[in-house]
């Protein structure tokens, strides 16, 4: 027994009290953030420790910023920078740093070596030692002696006559050699054209906890932004250069939020206008309006209660579900107003159209839900639980809707008249199957030559003036390494610098052939004690052969060896209290009982040699995001295509049931072709296919098949062209104003949707030859 509109009407009411309800109890007691940085759209599939620690040293990046205040005069760059600390500091979630300890000096690094002789020789002066060619180690050792840039041979000669100590520091480089402390406040210099120096005072600050929270990333953008226009209205001639996850993140955040704004409010007012138009009522208006909102509703409520976090471009591509919901809306309203007034009750005959409609669009994006791309699993859920709460409002909610039924069926608009009579004549003169297979199977081929962009640097636009900031920040700062890395785990210290020992070699081989331009290892400034050791020996053994006889005589001096259980050697819990050690925090990190070490890169060349590097040795990992998702990108690209096919064969099986076998290949060759149609046109457009044109192709085939459903259900009739037309329209306007978004993934999405959605509104006609209704 059907029920009736009043009951259908208490049900709507309970549960949607009941889901109110349930997003008022995840509102007050679930957490739940919205994450902005578009890194996060993605994740690599690691090794469950190797993601943990990757993890953590990416939360440790997030948190550090930086922020140099700029003046010609040091004292008055010394007191802005003072200023600026000052009110980031009233910013709760961060800690701000302008005063630090002096860095380490040339006498300090040696005092904390002196006490462990004979422990630290650089590889050149151990191989000349394991030669046991005394006259090119003298060489070596004379050219040390005449070297007098170097201030080390003057600051170890007196306490270690070998000089193999001096030679050990000649090799290195100190992180922070460009910066110069004075009286507390770190300072770069940087000449300018005119031949002034500008001075740059260091200001750091980090964020407390894990991670950055979206509040205080605005508001740590917003005090810098206040800052630099204090500065250009007062003329003070103080510029502020700034780094960091937060100007980033606020960027991404803030051009998502109004592009979320405006193009919702754009699509809603131009699909509101168009129902105005063509249903004439009010009451029409609002009834979609509400439908939309419900559906909103409906999805918001399900990322609350499945994600913690969701990313704001999840938000974005929210709108477009404005342009399908509203389609449920259309149907029902051109029943009810274009019906004639002796049918009952006008939306039941559309009642298996709708949930057809609703089986098949969900059936593509649940898929969806299994892909290992959580942007996109959290875009399919929100449509999914949308669309439910849509389906649910005209199913229950619009058959109380009976003011909305027309005295006497309105006329459906000229301009529809006109477009159904065009229809009839496409179908009169359609082109053979024959010739849209052979455009499938050369569409299908062409594929497989497109050119496609999987780099996750080219989904979205980061602002020119942040990029140039941290570029100038890098060179100022010399520090400019690549974001991949190598990563050493082990079971203690010892062995995670044994690891980096036996990498060190292929490392100088890799900066030889110019594969990298640097790297930098906590093992070039502390070898393990193994290697302290064999140092040790070496030299002890090259005195008592006489290696050092010439040397001896030059410097009148009579080396004499020592015993090798009087030498000392220098532990890790040792060399952290030394003046080095803390410029390496971030390269050294422990967990449980597990060790972990990073070996930084500068201008990788070659991927390729240092994963082969890394995979020769045990518990040592190249970590490089980037490449890691675009081959996880590459990866779903091609499932993507695999679900296309599933999406295709799930929907020809519901048509099969309905319309025969025929008849239901004819319908899913319809958005099949608008989805090659628009992926080619997609190509020439931009250049290269991404994976959100592959995306955009699932919502393609969810409205094709929409379209399809209706016109094989109720014929080519007029009122069929009226909501098709509509929902069309509605759609289009939701979609091509994505195209202008400054966010490419978005722009490229809604480009190959405006595309699909018109090829497939005007290809789709071809099922009303499966029904001969007329309604």
């Amino acid at each position: 027994m059907p029920l009736s509109s009043r009951t259908k009407l208490v049900v709507w009411c309970i549960q949607f009290a009941v889901l109110l309800a349930g997003l008022s109890y995840l509102w007050l007691f679930k957490s739940f953030t919205i994450v902005a940085d578009l890194n996060q759209i993605f994740s690599v599939e690691q090794e469950p420790e190797i993601q943990l620690v990757s993890e953590q040293l990416e939360q440790q990046q997030l948190r550090q910023h930086l922020l140099l205040v700029g003046h010609q005069d040091k004292t008055t760059a010394i007191n802005y920078a003072l200023r600026a600390a000052e009110s980031l500091n009233a910013i709760a979630g961060i800690a701000v740093k302008v005063k630090f300890d002096a860095l380490p000096q040339l006498d300090s690094i040696v005092r904390d070596y002196l006490n462990y002789p004979h422990a630290f020789i650089s590889e050149q002066y151990r191989y000349l030692l394991q030669a046991n060619d005394s006259q090119s180690l003298f060489n070596y050792q004379f050219n040390l002696l005449n070297e007098m840039a170097s201030p080390w041979v003057a600051a170890t000669l007196e306490k270690d006559k070998t000089l193999a100590l001096a030679d050990f520091f000649n090799q290195q480089s100190l992180p922070s050699a460009k910066l110069k402390n004075h009286d507390g406040f770190l300072i770069a210099t940087k000449n300018e054209p005119v031949g002034h120096t500008r001075y740059y005072v260091l200001v750091n600050f980090m964020s407390n906890g894990t991670g950055l929270d979206l509040n205080v990333a605005k508001k740590i953008a917003a005090n810098v932004t206040s800052l630099k226009k204090q500065a250009l209205t007062q003329d003070t001639g103080v510029d502020y250069l700034a780094t960091g996850a937060a100007f980033f993140t606020a960027s991404a955040s803030s051009s998502a939020q109004n592009e979320m704004t405006v193009f919702g409010a754009i699509s809603v007012f131009a699909t509101l206008l168009l129902i105005m138009i063509i249903y004439r009522s009010a009451l029409s208006v609002f009834c979609t309006l509400f439908v939309v909102s419900v559906s909103m509703i409906y999805g918001y409520t399900a990322l609350r209660l499945l994600f913690t976090e969701v990313n704001v471009l999840t938000l974005v591509f929210a709108v477009t579900l404005i342009g399908i919901a509203a389609d449920y809306s259309f149907h029902a309203l051109s029943e009810l107003r274009f019906s004639k007034p002796k049918v009952a009750n006008p939306l039941h005959t559309i009642r298996s159209s709708l949930l057809l409609s609703f089986l098949t669009t969900t059936a593509g994006y649940l898929i969806l839900v299994f892909t290992p791309l959580i942007l996109f699993k959290q875009i399919a859920v929100f449509t999914m639980a949308g669309l439910l709460g849509a389906l649910l409002c005209v199913l229950l909610l619009y058959p109380s809707l009976v003011v909305l039924k027309a005295k006497s069926a309105m006329q459906v608009p000229n301009f529809i008249s006109g477009l159904h009579n065009l229809q009839q004549v496409w179908l009169n003169n359609k082109l053979a199957m024959r010739w849209q297979l052979l455009f499938i199977i050369v569409g299908l081929f062409g594929l497989t030559f497109l050119d496609n962009d999987d780099d996750p640097r080219h989904f979205y636009k980061v602002p020119d003036d942040l990029i140039t900031q941290q570029q100038t920040i890098s060179d100022l700062l010399a520090e400019q390494w690549d974001s991949s890395y190598l990563l050493i785990a082990g079971e203690n210290e010892q062995q995670v610098l044994r690891q980096m020992e036996q990498l060190l070699p292929r490392l100088e081989q890799l900066q030889a052939n110019k594969e990298i331009t640097a790297y930098s290892s906590i093992s070039q400034w502390l070898p393990s004690i193994s290697m302290q050791k064999s140092n040790q020996q070496l030299l002890s053994d090259a005195v008592n052969r006489g290696d050092f006889t010439q040397l001896n005589s030059v410097l009148g001096f009579n080396l004499a060896a020592r015993p090798l259980d009087e030498y000392q050697q220098l532990d890790f819990a040792t060399w952290q209290n030394t003046k080095v050690a803390p410029l390496f925090t971030n390269q050294w990190l422990q967990i449980q009982h597990r060790y972990y070490s990073v070996i930084k890169l500068k201008s990788l060349q070659n991927t390729s040699s240092v994963k082969s590097l890394a995979n020769t040795y045990t518990d040592v990992f190249f970590i490089d995001k980037v490449a890691g998702i675009s081959e996880q990108i590459g990866q779903f690209r091609l499932q993507l295509i695999f679900i296309y096919a599933l999406a295709l064969t799930m929907a020809m099986a519901i048509f099969w049931l309905r319309y025969g076998l025929l008849n239901a290949f004819v319908a899913v060759t319809r958005p099949l072709i608008a989805v090659l149609v628009a992926l080619i046109l997609s190509t020439w457009f931009y250049g290269s296919l991404t994976v959100f044109n592959y995306v955009a192709g699932i919502l393609i085939l969810a409205l094709g098949l929409d379209y399809c459903i209706f016109y094989a259900e109720h014929g080519l009739c007029k009122k069929i062209t009226l909501t098709t037309c509509v929902s069309a329209l509605s759609s289009l306007f939701v979609f091509a104003i994505l195209i202008v978004s400054s966010t490419p993934a978005v722009s490229q999405f809604g480009f190959t949707v405006f595309i699909g959605v018109v090829v497939v509104f005007l290809i789709s006609p071809r099922l009303a030859l499966v029904s001969k209704r007329n309604i």
